[in-house]
């Protein structure tokens, strides 16, 4: 019996989940729902906690992910016409 090859996900890929996790600081949720969205293909939030793991990127506290979500962007500077 030979092993079946699989192709690798999106998801699987340490550098693509360091940019959307540590860099964009996006919830697993919204990770997978990019993957979702991006690839048209089934990605539970668990799987990517579960490929973080993996990949040894720690994970948010609680507290860190609630400041993450309640976290106030500023509107953009408007500038007049000369500058």
């Amino acid at each position: 019996m030979g092993k079946t090859l699989r192709t690798k996900q999106l998801y699987q890929d340490r550098d693509w989940l360091i940019q959307k996790y540590v860099k964009e600081k996006l919830s697993t949720v919204e990770i997978a729902r990019i993957y979702r969205d991006t690839e048209n293909k089934w990605c539970d939030p668990n799987t990517i906690s579960r490929w973080l793991k993996k990949h040894d990127i720690p994970m948010r506290t609680l507290a860190e992910a609630q400041q993450n979500r309640h976290a106030v962007v500023p509107p953009p500077v408007k500038r007049g016409r000369n500058g």
